[in-house]
């Protein structure tokens, strides 16, 4: 059984469906609420002209159930409070201050459930000039600062994926668990509020350590890292190799691996701070960058293997999926779905080792829109009749 198996969650969120995710992925029943005959736009995303979902949502929905819902329309307001006692979260993406008018609020709920744990996630929180500033993960780095420091010197770059969403979605749902378990203990549920651009604030520790302690402002500079290099990418004879050496002791593991004695102890090379501040910005990044292109990705691989020495190959995705390590720690899996078919779809990243075979098991297929409905409305006793009646008023 999957820990999270007796925990029960009505996820309201639209277009970043993760908090519900993790906690599917964990074994908690997910609710999904989505509005009738379109639901969650994250349905749309990368979707075709044929009106099927788009490759997204089989992930992003996996083991949940779907209920369709006009919160627009009384009924359905009703409907949703009439579902919130039995559940002991609701998880949504939009401010609260948008729910309270359909008497949706976490005030107007809690009186309907004390222990109720009622998590926001937004862009920039409830409080401040920006708090209601629409988003999209770059403009989330861009106010962080993040942004600013990511590149190369001439033009700041975008982290490859929404990082600003999955460090918003665990922050919150790490708050909840914890707003949880202190619910056992107290029967008090709580509000938990995460914003996106706290999330990412919280991440850069090297940089605001740094201005603290040397009064500097950071700068961009490419992959390599203020205090300690070499670190970045490399280009070999078949392809891209990375390097990132955090101490002298790994550095002159490196040069003795790679047969380089004018690298080693004894050289201006041996040992930082020379080396990352006189030396690597300079004459010692052109003679690494024709090191390596005079050799392939596997012979660089060997040395840092051999050396135990951060460096390895850039995989493309394709190379990814195939690799040993993914097979042996289980980070893809093989799952079913009624448009795809069998496919594979990541996998958790946490893993319990205490025997559990969970992690091996396929999950559960995402639902299609509006599946659970009737199945929902039935347990909270809408009769075959009245839920008819709903269908024909748009409410479900």
């Amino acid at each position: 059984m999957k820990p999270l198996a007796s925990l029960k969650i009505l996820d309201l969120t639209d277009g970043n469906p993760y908090p519900g995710s993790l906690f599917a992925d964990y074994g908690a029943e997910v609710l999904k609420i989505e509005p009738p005959g379109r639901g969650d736009s994250i349905r749309r995303r990368g979707a075709g002209a044929d009106g099927a979902d788009g490759p997204y949502a089989p992930y992003y929905n996996r083991g949940k159930k779907s209920l369709t819902l006009d919160l627009g329309q009384q009924a359905g307001q009703e409907l949703l409070r009439r579902l919130v006692p039995g559940f002991d979260m609701l998880v949504a993406n939009v401010p609260e201050k948008r729910l309270e008018p359909l008497g949706l609020g976490y005030e107007a709920l809690k009186a309907l459930n004390p222990r109720l744990i009622y998590g926001v996630l937004t862009p920039f929180g409830k409080e401040g000039p920006w708090k209601d500033l629409p988003d999209y993960d770059l403009l989330v780095m861009a106010r962080t600062g993040l942004l600013e420091k990511t590149g190369m010197p001439d033009k700041p770059t975008r982290i490859g994926p929404p990082l600003a969403y999955y460090y918003g979605a665990w922050h919150l749902t790490a708050g909840m668990m914890a707003a949880y378990l202190d619910a056992q203990e107290s029967g008090e549920g709580r509000k938990v509020s995460v914003s996106s651009w706290q999330a990412i604030c919280s991440v850069d520790d090297t940089y605001v350590q740094g201005l603290q302690g040397l009064n500097v402002l950071p700068k961009r500079i490419g992959n390599g890292f203020p205090t300690t290099n070499p670190t970045d990418t490399f280009q070999c004879k078949n392809g891209w190799f990375a390097l990132s050496i955090g101490s002298d002791a790994q550095w002159l593991a490196f040069a003795a691996g790679a047969g380089r004695a004018d690298w080693g102890e004894g050289t201006v090379y041996a040992h930082d701070p020379d080396r990352s501040m006189k030396h690597y910005f300079g004459e010692l990044d052109g003679q690494l960058r024709d090191y390596f292109r005079s050799i392939t990705i596997e012979e660089a691989d060997r040395i840092c293997q051999e050396a135990m020495v951060p460096g390895g190959p850039c995989n493309t995705v394709g190379e990814l999926m195939g690799d040993a390590q993914v097979a042996a720690r289980r980070m893809l899996l093989e799952a079913e779905d009624p448009v795809l078919g069998r496919h594979k779809q990541l996998g958790r990243p946490a893993k319990f080792l205490d025997g559990a075979q969970d992690d091996a098991e396929a999950p559960a297929p995402a639902p299609a829109l509006g599946q659970h409905t009737d199945q929902v409305l039935a347990g909270l006793g809408v009769g075959e009749r009245e839920i008819a009646d709903l269908r024909r008023q748009g409410v479900v």
